[in-house]
């Protein structure tokens, strides 16, 4: 049985070596991203300042019954203390991360001279004005029975809630139209509920609060939130993939497997579902501020999408038009030689777009590393032939515009490489195409891939760019465009989904990257090599 850490008390966290100590239990969690941590004699004792102020040394954790901050609010505390500009935090709900920047905020108040603070929620002034009062006012009114020994004073005026400070400290309280902003300068705005703020509300906010931090050395815009439904234009979605950004980001991958999110625990019916396992993998609070008891009631009780987003941190995809695979993965698996001989195994599959604009076959096979200085460098230094990672790699046989004569292509290449040809059988363009291979004679093999399938040859080829395990070819345009532009578009209610077009962009060409993915899914059945012998002819 595993013990509870004890919790150190909030004297005991302005050393380092208590504070790293229990800051490491977070750093445990795995990350979708995460930013450097910085952590000085000064940043412990605002942090431990603010947290004395909320009362937290008080306040029983609901996941292991201990008192005082979780060392997730720690980890959040020292991105904060690192400095950057835009700092983007994507935590779960009830990981208490807002908690962790109120902690920050108000040590910084009270410990620094003139430290101006404006915070707004994505929401409404009015839940603006409720967070306030419920999670900062109250706790200090406890804290302070008689406001006569107050360090501060606070005003609750509706639309002018604030608690200023005898050292020239301020924080204010703003509706989220960012006019309260722009009449001031401020060390640190916070924008609450970054994934809330629609398209017309995040430009409002970074317009409003960026140019009031112009004059202020070492300002800080912080964006708090949980995940969203839709991404192109939100607020906490462009500053979690800013590379200038700070960030802590923490959720169930977006590769993962649609099938294991289909239910709490493995069932008959969902024999490959792990959802708890993602959960107490990817959520900082489990554990700590939450216990998995009220994770999985919520479980059975969200629809699945919102579910995701909201405890496994997973954007949705309303009106995506930013491509799946970032350009930094594609650099890393573009090979800027030729596309190699066939092998002896490989698969092949066909994609048609919905209008017929565009067609394509795909291949996908075991790729040998060519020689180059690493690997005899390897060799030279007595290691195998074989210590690099073995690589997929994916690419194209055929593409073309239009669907003339595209089936009678895919019957030349499949009597010529003596492969089954693999189709979308939902797809009614690709039908059409299949109606006629299953007329000629002989008849090629042909294999329908379902729905599930899909899903999973999309899922595969994300994790594929992610762990570096694929390859493609520089040269092929047409598959380089297809993985630029292809979004995630969802199948089903479980989190699974497909490659999709843009938004407005419904004659985008991704028929290369749908290929691919299918012949990359059904290869699991092959384990042979490149072999260099006859040249896989491209056209």
């Amino acid at each position: 049985m595993t013990m509870t850490p004890i919790s150190p008390t909030l004297d005991d966290l302005l050393r380092e070596e208590n504070w790293l100590e229990w800051r490491a239990h977070a750093e445990a969690v795995p990350a979708v991203r995460l930013t450097e941590m910085v952590t000085t004699d000064q940043s412990r004792a605002e942090f431990v300042e603010g947290a004395r102020l909320l009362r937290l040394d008080q306040k029983v954790r609901a996941g292991d019954g201990g008192t005082g901050p979780s060392p997730e609010q720690l980890l959040i505390a020292d991105v904060l203390n690192a400095g950057r500009f835009i700092t983007a935090i994507c935590d779960p709900r009830r990981s208490t991360k807002t908690t962790s920047v109120q902690a920050v905020v108000l040590g910084r108040c009270t410990l620094r001279e003139d430290y101006q603070v404006g915070w707004t929620m994505c929401t409404t002034g009015a839940k603006a004005s409720e967070r306030f009062r419920k999670d900062i006012v109250a706790p200090i009114m406890r804290l302070y029975p008689n406001p006569k020994d107050m360090p501060f004073s606070i005003n609750l005026g509706k639309g002018s809630e604030a608690i200023s400070w005898p050292n020239g400290s301020f924080f204010n309280v703003y509706s989220p139209n960012g006019d309260g902003f722009r009449s001031g300068g401020f060390d640190m705005g916070v924008a609450d509920e970054g994934g809330e703020a629609d398209v017309e509300l995040s430009d409002d906010i970074t317009v409003a609060v960026l140019p009031t931090m112009d004059t202020k050395p070492g300002a800080q815009f912080v964006i708090p939130g949980t995940a969203a439904k839709f991404r192109d234009g939100n607020l906490l979605w462009d500053n979690l993939n800013d590379p200038d950004a700070g960030v802590v980001w923490r959720g169930i991958p977006e590769s993962t497997d649609p099938e294991e999110l289909e239910d709490w625990e493995s069932s008959e019916d969902h024999p490959r579902a792990r959802m708890r396992e993602l959960i107490e993998r990817a959520h900082p609070g489990v554990g700590w501020t939450t216990p998995i008891e009220a994770v999985e009631r919520n479980f059975r009780k969200f629809g699945r999408t919102q579910f995701l987003a909201e405890y496994g941190g997973m954007f949705g995809s309303e009106g995506v038009s930013t491509g799946l695979i970032s350009a930094a993965l594609r650099e890393r698996a573009a090979l800027s030689v030729k596309m190699p001989p066939a092998p002896e195994n490989f698969t092949l599959a066909i994609s048609v777009h919905p209008d017929g604009l565009w067609a394509s076959v795909g291949v996908a096979w075991r790729y040998e590393e060519q020689e180059d200085l690493a690997s005899t460098a390897w060799k030279l230094d007595g290691q195998r032939d074989d210590a690099r990672p073995p690589r997929t790699a994916i690419g194209l046989l055929h593409h073309q515009s239009g669907v003339q004569g595209f089936a009678m292509k895919v019957l030349t290449l499949a009597r010529k490489y003596r492969v089954p040809v693999i189709f979308d059988q939902l797809s009614q363009a690709v039908g059409v195409e299949v109606e006629t291979l299953s007329r000629a004679t002989p008849r090629p093999a042909l294999t329908p891939a379902t729905t599930s399938d899909v899903r999973r040859a999309a899922t595969k080829t994300l994790q594929g760019f992610e762990q570096g395990s694929l390859v493609y070819f520089r040269e092929q345009g047409p598959l380089e465009n297809a993985l630029e532009y292809a979004v995630k578009r969802p199948i089903g209610t479980a989190g699974g989904f497909g490659f999709g077009r843009r938004k407005d962009h419904y004659e985008d060409d991704i028929t290369p990257v749908e290929a691919c993915s299918l012949a990359l899914h059904f290869l699991d059945s092959t384990t042979t090599k490149i072999s260099p012998r006859d040249a896989f002819q491209f056209e």
